[in-house]
């Protein structure tokens, strides 16, 4: 118990020590994220409350409308958390002809008492250039009265887009939390509140120290029709920036979801041109109205753009086709956005998307397979780079067949050939158009498509093999270049066997003979044999002999007895010993031991000639006990030299012939010799086995036993 006591104490310390080690490193991880948040974040550009307190490193200043770098004493004044932004309420953004206008602001959640700091600080109301006194009352800032009776352009019915904006001590801009509560609207008559906007498109935005605010509408709109509108101020000092000014910043360069570009295709375009690029716009029927359009893509013109109305009523697809390159901008390799403008009366309006186009130029290295059948329907696999540039492609061989494409990727082109105007064969390159325009050879012009005709084997070729099998089998044909591979067949009895072949060129293919079953009973003489093909598209046929009588004859394997040599040459003996096989493509005599190549010089039926390679092997002829005679893959024999007898002649005693006949005479003499001896053996045996009869039926026998004691 003592012992389970301490492990578990143990146990407990060690789960402590980790629980602690955890939150030490999460805590480092936490400093860590936030020292890095605070590298990366520059509090001064957040503009409003709600847009500072979402970084954990930034706090919203209420007293000087500030974003700054988060204290450890955050005053009473100081918002840290989002929930606890104030919340500006504009009651009325609108103002009728003749009407007297208050802009009032309503204050809510104010959690830190801002509304209370304000009742003791001065309150200005800025319309436009002009100043009027503000004030606090309960939890609203209001603005005294005015009576707005002007209007700013002819051009258009009666509608003004003012802006408004609320200084602390004449020096501290009041930032909303939402900018289009600095904008009120005036109509010169009362009209239904839901006309107001229809038609209409409102785009507001910051960009480079500039506040934006952009209004266009339609003459379908039943409130004002046809309106237009463009203001722009600083961001520190809501100061602002004259028409001219604007002119001399290229016109009005739109930036938000109201008027944008949400789609473009596609993503990448031949450099030369010809591509037809579509993409979506949102309310471009409201900004193209009484307006000139133009498209540029990657600086590039985009000609005779074309609308169609897609399913939103507030998006739009345009199509453009990209005009060719200049002899002035004849760039490769390089990108750009859609741009689309819209000119007529000032300003000119420009919407440019967040998406970019390349101009590449596609390379087209290599194709498989290099050939198919003149009917047609080989698929061709084309790989490059930048392949799925463009809206069109083209795909020819030569003058003779398209190719019909059927999928499409950046580094692959699939396409399947169409039938031929010729019947082949015919070799032609390989070319693809994109868009009508950039023309690529495969491989520059090095890579032909070979239109191959039907696959035939040529008439009394007369094959043979021998039993063992692997001899070389020559099969000569035609059209042989466009298969994927071939097998040589022979039917023997009920079975079919195969070997493989090499495709040579396109005639011949080098196969090797198979292992057949040989019956010296029956001569199997004429077998029936074919060549198992595949082609391109891996579809299987069997490609038979015409005309061939004799078929696959097959042979027993050779049968070899011995050598002798003079000296000079050796000869192998033995039966069979030229048939089933080339000599010249599967016979191989080698030296045993030394594995020296004896070259063969002659063959026929019951002997082998050959000549050693070297000088060395003649000197050493006498001494060779034997050699490796190898026939195709399968078949090999060691053959031994045959044994020297006595010398034959007139003074050398008989022949050996004679020699075997007089051993046999011996072995038959001594075989009858022990005949005799065995049977006079058993003649006196069974004579004495009589005797001894007699005599016992005389002298009766006696038993002997053994005494008790």
């Amino acid at each position: 118990m003592v012992g389970r006591g301490r492990q578990w104490n143990y146990y407990r310390h060690s789960f402590v020590q980790g629980i602690i080690i955890t939150m030490v490193f999460v805590s480092l991880s936490h400093a860590e994220s936030l020292k890095s948040e605070n590298n990366s974040t520059v509090c001064s550009e957040f503009l409003s409350c709600l847009k500072c307190a979402k970084h954990a490193s930034c706090s919203w200043s209420l007293d000087n409308q500030k974003c700054i770098m988060t204290s450890s004493n955050l005053g009473n004044l100081t918002v840290n958390i989002e929930g606890h932004c104030p919340q500006f309420t504009i009651l009325k953004k609108f103002v009728l002809r003749d009407e007297l206008f208050s802009y009032t602001v309503a204050v809510s959640n104010d959690k830190n008492n801002f509304v209370k700091f304000l009742q003791g600080h001065k309150i200005t109301c800025n319309l436009e250039n002009e100043k009027l006194t503000g004030y606090v009352l309960n939890d609203e800032i209001k603005c005294n009265t005015k009576k707005l009776t002007a209007q700013r352009d002819k051009r258009f019915k009666a509608l003004m887009i003012y802006h408004y904006h609320i200084t602390i001590d004449d020096d501290i801009i009041l930032r909303f939390n939402n900018d289009s509560d600095n904008y009120f609207t005036y109509y010169d008559h009362d009209c239904n509140r839901l006309w107001r906007d229809e038609e209409c498109v409102t785009c507001m935005w910051t960009a480079y120290g500039y506040k934006n605010y952009f209004k266009r509408c339609t003459t379908k709109n039943r409130c004002v029709g046809q309106y237009e509108y463009y203001g722009k101020w600083h961001v520190k000092n809501y100061t602002g920036v004259g028409t001219d000014d604007v002119d001399k910043d290229g016109g009005v360069h739109l930036e938000c979801p109201e008027a944008e570009i949400r789609s473009v295709d596609p993503m990448t375009a031949p450099w030369l041109g010809g591509t037809t690029v579509r993409f979506t716009v949102v309310n471009h029927h409201i900004l193209a109205e009484g307006k000139e359009v133009a498209v540029t893509v990657a600086g590039r013109e985009c000609s005779e753009p074309k609308t169609k109305r897609m399913a939103s009523e507030d998006v739009m697809a345009i199509s453009c086709t990209m005009m060719p390159a200049t002899n002035m901008d004849r760039r490769r390799n390089h990108e750009g956005p859609v741009r689309l403008m819209y000119t007529g009366d000032p300003p000119k309006v420009t919407i440019t998307s967040s998406f970019v186009i390349g101009l590449v130029d596609p390379v087209i290295t290599d194709m498989s397979p290099r050939c198919g059948p003149a009917a047609g329907g080989t698929m061709l696999r084309i790989g490059g780079r930048f392949l799925d540039a463009g809206t069109s492609l083209r795909v020819s061989v030569g003058d003779y067949a398209t190719c019909e494409p059927v999928a499409l990727y950046s580094d692959l082109i699939l396409c399947r050939t169409n039938p031929a105007l010729v019947d082949g064969p015919t070799a032609a390159r390989v070319n693809v158009i994109f868009d009508g325009q950039l023309s690529k050879h495969v491989g520059d012009g090095s890579v032909v498509f070979t239109y191959a005709a039907v696959p035939a084997l040529d008439p009394g070729q007369s094959l043979q093999g021998i039993a063992a099998g692997g001899t070389a089998v020559q099969l000569r044909g035609r059209h042989f270049s466009c298969l994927r591979y071939a097998m040589f067949y022979v039917r023997h009895g009920e079975r079919v066997h195969y070997t493989s072949c090499r495709l040579v060129n396109d005639t011949l293919a080098m196969c090797r003979a198979p292992k057949l079953e040989y019956g010296r009973g029956s001569a199997i003489t004429s077998l029936k044999y074919g060549l198992r093909v595949q082609d391109p598209e891996y579809h299987e046929m069997d490609l038979l002999p015409p005309r061939d009588p004799n078929g696959y004859s097959l042979h027993a394997d050779p049968v070899f007895v011995d050598f002798v040599t003079d000296g000079h040459t050796l000869t192998i003996n033995g039966r069979d010993l030229d048939r089933g096989y080339r000599p010249q493509d599967d016979l191989t005599v080698r030296f045993r031991g030394s594995g020296s190549v004896c070259d063969v010089t002659a063959t026929d039926h019951q002997r082998i000639v050959c000549v050693p390679t070297t000088n060395a092997s003649v000197a050493d002829l006498a001494t060779v006990i034997g050699v490796i005679v190898t026939i195709g893959d399968t078949f090999a024999c060691v053959v031994k030299r045959r044994v020297e007898s006595r010398s034959r002649g007139l003074g050398g005693g008989p022949s050996d012939s004679v020699v075997a006949g007089v051993k046999i005479v011996c072995l038959i003499a001594i075989a009858i010799a022990c005949i005799a001896v065995y049977r006079t053996k058993a003649r006196h045996r069974v004579g004495a086995t009589a005797s001894a009869a007699s005599v016992a039926s005389t002298h009766p026998t006696t038993a002997v036993g053994y005494r008790k004691r």
